[in-house]
């Protein structure tokens, strides 16, 4: 899960829970994740660019939340990143290297990305559904979480949101007690679940403290911005009756929520031909965590081959867990705005970024 947050420091964060290299829908509720997803070609952008249309329940191994992702600090040799983007701004266009940022910033001691505002190509001509190319401008520069949310970190805040009775739990899973709402939040009998309850008290399993949080809703991602935003005395970001972010305008939210689908795909983005975050060369288990060629999930930030992206230090965009965005699911990018895309009103299908397994 990956999380963003627009509070009364510049920029926005993000938290995402599901990176994987591409985009997917995904009901509302838990689906099943049974397999991996290989991360697929997706011509001059990362492979989470490209729009998946199969609409199969799959559990998603990250989530996306208000706060980009959490990431290990990047050490790039000589001095500067291996790969750069170029941020067209005002006529202008910008390349950026990772050592010429200071985009690593710590909030609530997570650290989180800046991603500058800009404009990119967005969608994917070949993909799913006809999706087609055309030119968005996000015109707020925001924070992303460096890596998926981690066991531990949802474990403290859930902790901190059933002390305070916001959340009801059970052996079984975690349930909303917010304006009403009673949906479930997170599947804690799933298979992957590395969290469990137990007399009042949320545990990690040994040794899965830096792992990616898995079993959780689409509402649990939101449900966990929220639960950031209060603790940090920020305003929450979305109603939990209508499930709105910030009344329909997620771009103006005040603390922590989940990334629009087009900042995921702007933030994930390269300024070169490559069809994958390192190169051309196929996917390896050394390079993403697909299709079963790893396990279940891998800890965070175990791709150091891939973290660069777009001249930022952003880990396992190319496969882990899947990431979930705000938005609903759309096919016909043709009625996406120029500017600050927020995706359709309603729908049956929330977007799932990234890969999984």
């Amino acid at each position: 899960m990956r999380r963003q947050r627009t509070p009364r420091r510049p920029g926005r964060l993000f938290l995402s829970t599901d990176r994987a290299g591409r985009r997917r829908e995904q009901k509302d509720d838990l689906a099943p994740i049974e397999k991996r997803m290989p991360a697929a070609p997706r011509g001059k952008r990362l492979p989470a660019a490209r729009r998946i249309g199969k609409r199969e329940f799959e559990h998603m191994t990250r989530f996306t939340a208000v706060w980009i992702v959490a990431a290990a600090l990047l050490s790039a040799s000589s001095g500067r990143a291996e790969w750069t983007m170029r941020v067209h701004h005002g006529g202008t266009a910008t390349e950026f290297f990772v050592a010429g940022i200071d985009s690593i910033t710590y909030y609530d001691n997570m650290p989180m990305v800046l991603v500058p505002a800009g404009s990119f190509i967005m969608g994917d001509g070949g993909a799913y559904c006809g999706v087609d190319e055309r030119t968005v401008t996000l015109t707020r520069s925001f924070y992303l979480g460096q890596t998926e949310v981690t066991n531990q970190t949802f474990r403290d805040a859930v902790q901190w949101a059933y002390d305070n009775g916001y959340v009801t739990a059970s052996a079984d899973s975690i349930g909303d007690n917010m304006d009403g709402s009673s949906v479930e939040l997170v599947d804690l009998a799933g298979t992957h679940c590395e969290v469990s309850f137990s007399g009042g008290v949320f545990t990690v399993d040994s040794g899965k403290a830096n792992y990616p949080m898995v079993e959780v809703s689409w509402y649990g991602a939101a449900a966990f911005c929220d639960w950031m935003s209060m603790r940090s005395g920020l305003p929450r970001a979305y109603d939990h009756a209508a499930w709105l972010c910030n009344g329909g305008d997620p771009y103006g939210a005040a603390g922590y929520r989940l990334p629009t689908d087009a900042e995921w795909e702007y933030a994930a983005q390269f300024d070169d031909e490559r069809l994958y975050p390192w190169g051309n060369e196929a996917p390896d288990c050394g390079r993403a965590n697909y299709l079963g060629c790893v396990g279940p999930t891998s800890p965070v930030g175990s791709y150091p081959g891939a973290p660069v992206i777009s001249g930022r230090p952003l880990y396992d965009m190319p496969g882990n867990a899947w990431e979930w965005a705000n938005d609903w699911h759309r096919c016909n990018l043709q009625t996406v705005a120029e500017s600050d895309p927020i995706g359709p009103e309603t729908g049956s299908w929330r977007v799932l970024r990234s890969g999984g397994w």
